[in-house]
């Protein structure tokens, strides 16, 4: 059962992967013809001089939740460039539903048989290859980068607020969830997110992707820039999102993401 799932997931990301590169090679070709010959893409109008360091923060958006990111790049040359940096994001299981107690509207929605939220914390290192340069003003520079690193998936305990003694409740109680215990006819509802901070628990893992980067930003200094790409994250046991006895945990996750970034470049 497990491997039937898995070959799609690895044939999914290796079509992916080929049309990356052939897109990427489209690229090359492009700049090839198509050299950057004017003195300023930028508003000020001055000389194009290249720079030797970068620092961009934004946010991810990818096809199983969201997150922030973090990178910071080193030129080699103006068409090539060493990153390190760190991903947060939070991802949710495919077969989530959110629900809710039927006779108290106020209790706050929940995914029934959802035990821990997953978030994931990424370190990479990666490089980014420069295709083609702005050439004109308005222009986008297109590039193409990888990254490798370790990720550590983080598991926070779900916790609801449980009614007793039946319907209708003479109190409510925050409780961990317990797929033996909690039910729906006594789940009011989701409660506070703070609960569980203290109980977390870390599943070590590994990441991998490969995106094309598109840089329009108008400012000199100040780099504005869209990517997109595939991701991939595998963990040494799959992080249990759900209780065992309602869906199945995955230990690799193959999703499409999109990061819109803004930052700072300079001359060292």
């Amino acid at each position: 059962m497990f491997g039937s799932q898995l070959i799609p997931k690895l044939r999914n990301l290796v079509l992916l992967l080929v049309l990356f590169m052939a897109a990427s090679g489209w690229l090359v070709v492009n700049a090839q013809q198509n050299p950057s010959n004017a003195l300023s893409p930028y508003s000020d109008g001055k000389p194009n001089l290249a720079v030797t360091d970068e620092l961009q923060v934004g946010a991810i958006f990818h096809t199983q939740g969201l997150g922030v990111t973090f990178r910071r790049g080193n030129y080699v040359n103006p068409l090539e460039i060493k990153q390190f940096g760190a991903d947060l994001a939070y991802f949710k299981h495919p077969k989530e539903i959110r629900t809710s107690n039927p006779i108290y509207e106020n209790g706050r929605p929940y995914v029934y048989g959802k035990q821990n939220t997953l978030q994931m914390l990424r370190l990479w290192f990666g490089k980014q290859s420069v295709l083609a340069l702005k050439s004109r003003k308005n222009g986008v520079r297109y590039g193409a980068f990888w990254k490798v690193g370790c990720s550590a998936g983080i598991l926070k305990p779900v916790y609801l607020e449980i009614g007793y003694p039946d319907i209708p409740y003479d109190y409510v109680a925050t409780e961990r969830y317990d797929p033996d215990l909690h039910f729906s006819d006594n789940i009011y509802g989701m409660a506070a997110w703070s609960n569980g901070l203290d109980e977390l628990k870390v599943v070590p893992g590994f990441h991998a992707s490969y995106a094309l980067d598109f840089e329009y930003g108008t400012e000199r200094y100040v780099p504005k820039t869209l990517s997109t790409g595939v991701s991939f994250d595998g963990f040494l046991v799959a992080p249990e999102i759900f209780a065992d006895k309602f869906e199945q945990n995955n230990r690799f996750f193959v999703t499409l993401f999109a990061t819109f970034e803004v930052g700072r470049n300079w001359r060292d």
